[in-house]
């Protein structure tokens, strides 16, 4: 009895430590930048949520994205994944271009934006 429950234990610390990944191929899409020296940081970190929420969630090809940061650099970096390159250029192009980030955009200092996507097989 003791070693069942000890196998039952593992099987059930081994399923709930595990993460839902994507099973196909997808696109990682990561880009940094810092947001202007006049940007308040908590005013900044309300407008990212607010992009996760209500702009790139709902794109078409969406299928996570995270934000991060690093004092010392002060530097954002955000990691979006998509289904295809087709969907990831589609939502830059469209956010270069929509009313509703205006606000997150004019945060940024885009001297120092970088980004870069890559092929997850």
């Amino acid at each position: 009895m003791k070693y069942l429950i000890i196998v039952i234990t593992c099987f059930s610390l081994a399923s709930w430590n595990q993460r839902e990944e994507p099973t196909n191929p997808y696109i990682l899409e990561i880009t940094s930048f810092q947001y202007k020296d006049t940007v308040n940081p908590d005013d900044f970190w309300k407008e990212d949520a607010k992009i996760q929420e209500t702009y790139t969630s709902k794109q078409p090809g969406f299928i996570s994205r995270e934000s991060a940061y690093n004092e010392e650099g002060n530097e954002i970096l955000v990691v979006v994944r998509w289904k295809s390159e087709t969907d990831a250029e589609a939502s830059m192009n469209k956010f270069m271009n929509d009313t509703s980030v205006a606000p997150y955009a004019k945060m940024i200092d885009g001297s120092t934006m970088k980004m870069m996507r890559y092929n997850v097989k």
